[in-house]
């Protein structure tokens, strides 16, 4: 059967239970969580400037789940005029994440967040602003996200070969702890 618009009654109503049953979907309680921490990356293939390091670290915490408002990011070890100091930039981050609690575990604490597990995934495609030359920094952040930030069925694959920007060379796909969109 079709209603008027061309859309069939019975896709109809199945978006209609899918918007119902996200609705009724109460999510995960987390807190927020801050994080103060720091990581050295060192990159021979592609070097950033300490601006362009803080704004591509920014980007990924927010798209990770970082709150927006928390994120600071410090790149040092920078030369003169914004320029890289060799290979190396110490990045001092600071941001926070939510993580799951158990309500019932700390009654009167700070009321939870309804989370929710959000599918993200990078590659050097995706979102726009990655690209192949991001290899190096998204392998040496391997450790920094399985540390600071709450994600599960996490595939992280990062195969960068020193001075060659390669085809597809990393790709993290994985859900991550996100505070819904309004």
């Amino acid at each position: 059967m079709k209603t008027s618009g061309g859309f069939s009654l019975l896709a109809v109503l199945a978006a209609l239970q899918v918007g119902t049953a996200q609705a009724a979907d109460p999510g995960i309680p987390a807190t927020w969580q801050e994080h103060k921490t720091s990581f050295n990356y060192f990159g021979i293939t592609s070097n950033y400037s300490c601006s362009g390091m803080e704004g591509k670290v920014r980007q990924l915490l927010v798209l990770l789940g970082a709150r927006k408002d928390s994120v600071h990011v410090n790149a040092g070890a920078c030369g003169v005029h914004d320029m890289p100091f060799g290979h190396a930039l110490n990045v001092d981050v600071r941001f926070s994440t939510l993580e799951p609690v158990d309500p019932a575990a700390a009654p009167g604490a700070t009321p939870p967040v309804a989370a929710q597990w959000t599918a993200v995934d990078i590659d050097p495609h995706r979102p726009n602003w990655m690209g192949e030359g991001d290899c190096e920094l998204i392998e040496q952040l391997r450790d920094f996200v399985a540390k600071n930030l709450a994600s599960r069925n996490l595939d992280y694959r990062a195969t960068c070969t020193p001075h060659e920007i390669g085809v597809n060379t990393f790709a993290v796909h994985g859900e991550f702890l996100k505070a819904p969109t309004t």
